[in-house]
């Protein structure tokens, strides 16, 4: 793959990573209240996913998703669902300020396994891959090979983008000392989410 095919594809990533929307929002919701180390479990899951898609590129799975309007009614349900379900954990979560930092392996596992969902219960995330993706592969030869190079790059660089997005909103979190505020902060990601679901509910797959 030539240096510039990868340059390019790098920057539609990193603007496609970024752009705000449900990963996003999980992300900064679990940095403001579990620090750095709940950033980068967040971050670690929406890995995952990013890992799972391009799996399915890869066995061309994704464009049947593309094609199939019953599959993606299907995810995006389960997405919708999925999305109001973290509406009612915002909303009735503890209100404490931020914790020490410290996390054990169950909860760091349970943050990791809510971001994998929220990318991979989002039809339009799936979606996102039958564009972002083939102007930048060749079939022949080095087509595994170029993809190969192209996931690594999209798991990086999605690690990457949402460590910083929690850590930021970890940062912001410091300054909420109090159980108004905390209180605040929850209902805002709540109904957040809730508003991504209703906007998911309302999506098709044209």
């Amino acid at each position: 793959m030539p240096f510039e095919t990868w340059i390019a594809f790098a920057l539609v990533w990193i603007a496609f990573a970024a752009f705000p929307g449900p990963n996003a929002v999980y992300a900064m919701a679990i940095g403001s209240r579990r620090r750095r180390v709940g950033a980068i479990a967040a971050a670690g899951g929406f890995s995952f996913a990013v890992a799972v898609y391009v799996t399915l590129v890869a066995f061309g799975l994704i464009a049947f998703l593309a094609a199939s309007a019953a599959a993606f009614e299907v995810l995006k349900w389960i997405g919708v669902g999925y999305l109001f379900w973290l509406a009612w954990q915002a909303w009735h979560a503890d209100t404490d300020r931020m914790n020490d930092g410290t996390m054990t392996v169950p909860e760091a596992g349970g943050i990791f396994s809510k971001a994998a969902m929220i990318s991979l219960t989002n039809p339009k995330s799936a979606l996102a891959y039958v564009l972002v993706y083939p102007p930048f592969l060749n079939a022949g030869p080095g087509f595994n090979t170029d993809l190969a190079i192209l996931g690594a790059t999209s798991v990086v660089l999605s690690f990457l983008i949402y460590t910083v997005y929690g850590a930021g909103a970890g940062y912001f979190g410091h300054f909420i000392r109090s159980h108004r505020q905390a209180l605040i902060r929850n209902r805002c990601f709540a109904a957040v989410f809730a508003a991504g679901g209703a906007a998911l509910a309302f999506t098709d797959n044209q």
